[in-house]
């Protein structure tokens, strides 16, 4: 690889990490929030969110 192919390829991932991290950053603070209200105790609203987590990291564009 070139050394311009390889910064582009860099920046790709730099990119994929960075939207990796918020997503997982705004998964926390909502199980967070979920603990605080004790609305962890219910069971539907904690799959929902573990759910959500996992699609995003699934479906996240331009990082395939």
């Amino acid at each position: 690889l070139k050394v311009k192919e390889t910064n582009i390829l860099f920046s790709k991932i730099s990119s994929c990490l960075v939207k990796h991290t918020e997503v997982t950053q705004k998964y926390i603070s909502e199980l967070t929030e979920l603990k605080k209200s004790k609305d962890y105790m219910q069971p539907d609203k904690t799959y929902f969110c573990i759910s959500y987590f996992l699609l995003r990291l699934l479906c996240l564009p331009d990082c395939h």
